[in-house]
């Protein structure tokens, strides 16, 4: 058992382990694996930021989920990944218990603080306060550290705020029915799939609901 309380799910999960379920057991493994590797790849990128985010899981136990944003290097390309690691659960919520626990827990992990060059949360002053928050408390110690406000955070404030305006509102609204309508009927899913592969044929992504075909259909 684990030194502190990592909440219910991975409770049941360890006792069918426990319990003989093998293949359980080796998906969990190579999870592990999975993680090594990508832990391999940051360290050997030497530069990367962190990115974590503070929530709620439905047994009520604060969890941090935790993404590595980093330049992978293979085969003479360079391309920016940014990789799920995991997630763990906190007590301490304070700016420096915050920190605290994405330390420890990056070490355990053995990625190399010498080598961070960013921090990226949301707005909440337990992350983001400039004398307590967390980004400040780990720039303190690491000053290559840069703290930057989560993108998307910033892109929920702005939506948020631009509901407020009348046009926008009635924009999206209208927009809501028209995802409606493909979504509730079959027959305008099928047409408007079938008008996307007309127009493009090599689409991979295309399913018969708004949620999939009409958005396919505004990014494609």
């Amino acid at each position: 058992m684990p030194a502190e309380n990592d909440g219910n799910f991975r409770a049941l999960l360890r006792l069918a382990i426990d319990s003989g379920d093998e293949n359980l057991k080796k998906h969990v493994q190579t999870a592990a694996l999975i993680q090594k590797k990508i832990i391999n790849r940051i360290n050997k990128s030497q530069c990367f930021a962190i990115i974590a985010d503070e929530t709620t899981d439905v047994s009520g136990i604060e969890q941090f989920s935790i993404c590595i944003r980093y330049v992978d290097r293979f085969e003479n390309e360079e391309k920016l990944r940014e990789d799920f690691l995991c997630f763990v659960p906190v007590e301490d919520t304070t700016g420096s218990g915050l920190a605290n626990v994405l330390i420890d827990k990056l070490k355990e992990l053995k990625l190399s603080f010498a080598h961070i060059r960013g921090q990226g949360y949301d707005g909440a002053r337990s992350m983001s306060g400039h004398v307590k928050g967390c980004a400040s408390v780990i720039q303190n110690l690491y000053p290559a550290a840069l703290y930057v406000h989560c993108a998307n955070h910033s892109l929920n404030f702005a939506i948020a705020t631009t509901c407020k305006i009348p046009a926008i509102r009635n924009c999206i609204g209208s927009m809501k029915e028209t995802v409606n309508l493909f979504r509730m009927s079959t027959k305008a899913g099928t047409l408007l799939k079938n008008l996307i592969l007309e127009s493009f044929p090599n689409s991979k992504q295309v399913r018969n609901t708004l949620g999939g075909a009409l958005r396919i259909s505004f990014f494609i």
